[in-house]
């Protein structure tokens, strides 16, 4: 299983603090049965100044973490790239090593309250340099949840969309959750990630978003999702993954909640 999109890096950015608490975080995701991550770094984000992202800087702390979970015989493969917040300099960043995947692709988060100005002209550009956005989170976005057609608009312009599986299971609260799954229903989704940060609330907890969608769906939905993991990691572009049945999850989900 991969875990497409997570900071598990020790004192690089906003996730954990010490080797030893993500030593923690990554057992834990062992446990559950996980066995690559994605490890994405937060870059040009204001709460990134005076921190290293140099690409041989972070390559080496990707080598020491991985120096420990040999040591505690912890199996899991670390990809390294980075969460890239949006500013309108994407085209001089695709021959970065950090920033892509693949050598296709880039994982853009906006700022969760301010709408993003001419983002569309600068993705254009990306495509045309044959890199494929994949924008993180887009639940958590107030401009989204005020109106979800968006992400129709994205995924018609081959945008990649990316959930986080804590939205789906109700850590960043119910509103939230209900645009997640209301996203699912009606338009769908690429891929899902735990953006886990650290070893309390936000650990990974990407099997039990897979559960939630498979006893939900009784579908072969996760099965799908899970290869989207795969594709991304082997340059490939993945499959849109949405509700194929007739009935509503989001209704499904609110009738649980009725009475």
């Amino acid at each position: 299983m991969i875990d497409f999109h997570n900071h598990i890096l020790p004192n690089v950015d906003d996730g954990p603090k010490t080797i030893e608490e993500s030593i923690s975080m990554l057992k834990y995701a062992s446990i559950k049965g996980i066995t690559e991550v994605v490890q994405t770094v937060h870059f040009q984000h204001p709460k990134m100044d005076s921190k290293n992202v140099d690409y041989k800087f972070l390559r080496n702390e990707v080598e020491k973490l991985e120096r420990q979970l040999f040591k505690h015989n912890i199996k899991i493969k670390i990809h390294l790239t980075a969460e890239v917040f949006y500013l309108p300099n994407l085209t001089k960043l695709v021959n970065n090593k950090l920033t892509t995947l693949s050598n296709k692709f880039i994982l853009v988060e906006f700022s969760s309250s301010i709408f993003p100005r001419n983002y569309e002209e600068e993705f254009y550009k990306i495509q045309n340099m044959n890199f494929t956005p994949i924008i993180a989170h887009p639940e958590r976005y107030r401009f989204v949840q005020n109106d979800l057609s968006i992400i129709n608009d994205w995924v018609s312009k081959d945008f990649i969309i990316q959930l986080d599986a804590g939205s789906l299971i109700g850590h960043f609260g119910k509103k939230v959750q209900d645009i997640s799954w209301r996203i699912v229903d009606k338009y769908g989704f690429h891929l899902l990630g735990s953006d886990a940060h650290n070893n309390r609330k936000r650990n990974f907890c990407l099997p039990e978003a897979y559960n939630m969608i498979d006893k939900k769906y009784n579908s072969d939905i996760v099965l799908e999702l899970k290869n989207n993991a795969s594709l991304i990691l082997k340059g490939d572009f993945p499959l849109l993954v949405k509700n194929k049945h007739n009935n509503s999850l989001y209704d499904i989900i609110k009738s649980k909640f009725r009475y």
